[in-house]
């Protein structure tokens, strides 16, 4: 029988010859998952051969402009039940959105979980400190998909193949590629407990090689190569303030980069080289998060919504809902801007003029996603709503039996989202 020794000599040798770089920080732990349909297994996923890449969901809020809308894709839109659920692991613990990318359904939360998105069958897991979504990019220096998630330590790359098991160690090499700028690294499953604060850092956005986040407990933004962390920019927004400013999700279009932030502006930069183009501070207390739409720059606040001028950051209109929201983001579909107000009402805005369309009683703040006429919300954490979103009329409501629940993507007629302990995929009920 070979030593331990001669094993992760091998396995080394054989990831060498399959990626350009091999990082062995934070050397991940093998998945005990399991599945109420399919038992796990630790495999390497591959593409299945019926997938559709206009199908997928890249990252968080579906697309580098952050409008939560496939417009391909179709979900459930009347009563929901689960097809499968899954049993993480002992460790897992998410409320971040998962992603798809051919036929494999991946989540954070603690590790980096991979599914078969058909069946819920368990491909790997590794332990790591990821509490974001995922942001999938291409990196010239690997065979497979780099994946990139922030934590309260940094900036990630993971292996969207899942790297090699090794025999009788129940653990897994080339797993973990490379850690990217942070303020004050440390070791997996840090920062607040999720039961007090299950998302505490800030979901990236990945394109052309490269990685946007800001860097947790700084006042910096980073564009980070993806193939190897490095940093091709870091700006910070301002020196003086030791407090980072809370950005949130930044957003992408025509070159620019636009990113909301605590208490009062929002900025747009040039995303090849970090530029200043322009800042403006709103009247609102908290800008919350930015949605990059050719009418502008759709900017939610705590009060309401604003529409800026992509070019000049001047302001188009300004709705004020008379909201106290403290969190959430807008989607955007088919001119028309979906929100709730924080307190107790859902709102469909006309993206062009900010005028109402129709309002729905809701509680708190929500992360919409829409897809064919609907428009999928969860409330307070604890339930899914689906709103047509012409009429507004509530088509159904789900209430899992864990909090919180992850804002849900939209498949091919399925809806996956995290619950805590598990992932879901809801189809509409026959």
């Amino acid at each position: 029988m070979p030593s331990r020794r001669q094993l992760i000599v091998g396995v080394g040798s054989a990831l060498a010859g399959g990626t350009t770089l091999v990082s062995s920080a934070t050397p991940p732990t093998a998945a005990t998952a399991s599945s109420t349909v399919v038992q796990s297994t630790t495999a390497t996923p591959s593409a299945a051969d019926s997938s559709d890449s206009s199908l997928e969901w890249p990252m968080a809020g579906y697309d580098l402009a952050g409008t939560g809308y496939n417009p391909d894709a179709s979900g459930p839109s009347d009563d929901v039940e689960i097809v499968w659920e899954h049993d993480a692991t002992d460790w897992f613990r998410g409320a971040a959105p998962p992603i798809l990318l051919d036929g494999t359904l991946y989540a954070a939360g603690d590790g980096l979980v991979a599914l078969e998105a058909e069946t819920g069958e368990g491909l790997f897991g590794v332990r790591g400190p990821y509490t974001s979504s995922l942001a999938q990019v291409a990196a010239d220096a690997y065979r497979t998909e780099t994946l990139a998630a922030t934590a309260t330590s940094g900036i990630y790359g993971l292996n969207a193949g899942g790297g090699l098991e090794v025999p009788f160690l129940e653990t897994r090499v080339g797993a973990h590629r490379w850690t990217g700028p942070g303020h004050h690294p440390r070791g997996p499953s840090i920062g607040p407990h999720p039961s007090i604060d299950p998302r505490p850092s800030v979901d990236p956005v990945a394109t052309d090689g490269t990685v946007y986040a800001p860097v947790h407990g700084t006042n910096d933004l980073v564009a980070v190569d993806a193939n190897d962390g490095s940093a091709h920019w870091r700006i910070t927004h301002h020196e003086d303030d030791p407090v980072s400013v809370s950005f949130a999700r930044p957003a992408i279009r025509d070159g620019l980069l636009f990113v909301a932030n605590w208490p009062y502006q929002v900025t747009a930069y040039d995303r090849t080289d970090g530029a200043l183009e322009w800042r403006r501070e709103l009247e609102d207390q908290m800008q919350l998060s930015t949605v990059a739409t050719e009418a502008g720059v759709v900017v939610t606040s705590r009060n309401g919504v604003t529409l800026l001028d992509r070019a000049t950051g001047d302001t188009v209109w300004r709705r004020d809902l008379e909201g106290n929201a403290t969190d959430g983001t807008a989607a955007v579909a088919d001119g028309t801007i979906f929100l709730s107000d924080g307190r107790e009402t859902f709102y469909a805005l006309d993206l062009e003029s900010g005028e109402q369309r129709w309002s729905a009683p809701f509680e708190r703040e929500t992360t919409p996603v829409v897809a064919d006429g609907v428009v999928y919300a969860v409330e307070h954490g604890a339930r899914l709503v689906g709103f047509d979103a012409d009429t507004g009329e509530e088509r159904f409501r789900y209430e899992p039996p864990e909090v919180p629940l992850s804002p849900p993507i939209v498949g091919d007629g399925v809806l996956y989202a995290v619950n805590r302990e598990r992932i879901v995929a809801l189809e509409e009920v026959e």
